[in-house]
C-alpha cells in the first residue's frame, strides 16, 4: 500500500507538470512568429529617397500661384535637408 500513494503523487506532479511546459513551448513559438513579422523583407517597401522623379511638380505649381515665393533664411537648412527635401520644398514654393 505504501508504494501507491507515492506512484499517485508521481503521476500527478507529471500531470501538473507538462501541461506548463506544453503552454511554455507554445507560448515562446507564438513570440517568436511575432517577432518575425516585425523585421523587414528585402522586398517589402520600395525606397523612394534616392529615386530622382519629382512628384511634387503639379503641388508645386498650384501652392506657388496661391501663396507667391517665400524666402528661407536658415544657413543650416543645406546641411539638414536631402536633396529631395530641397527639391520639395522649391516645388512649393520656399526657396
Amino acid at each position: 500500500m505504501s508504494c501507491r500513494p507515492s506512484w499517485l503523487c508521481f503521476v500527478l506532479a507529471v500531470v501538473v507538470c507538462t501541461p506548463g511546459c506544453g503552454l511554455m513551448k507554445s507560448a515562446q513559438t507564438v513570440s517568436r512568429e511575432s517577432m518575425k513579422s516585425f523585421k523587414l523583407r528585402p522586398f517589402d517597401y520600395r525606397d523612394t529617397t534616392k529615386e530622382s522623379e519629382d512628384e511634387w511638380t503639379d503641388v508645386g505649381r498650384t501652392a506657388s500661384t496661391v501663396r507667391g515665393v517665400q524666402k528661407e533664411d536658415d544657413p543650416f537648412r543645406k546641411l539638414m535637408l536631402s536633396p529631395k527635401a530641397i527639391s520639395i520644398e522649391r516645388n512649393l514654393g520656399i526657396e
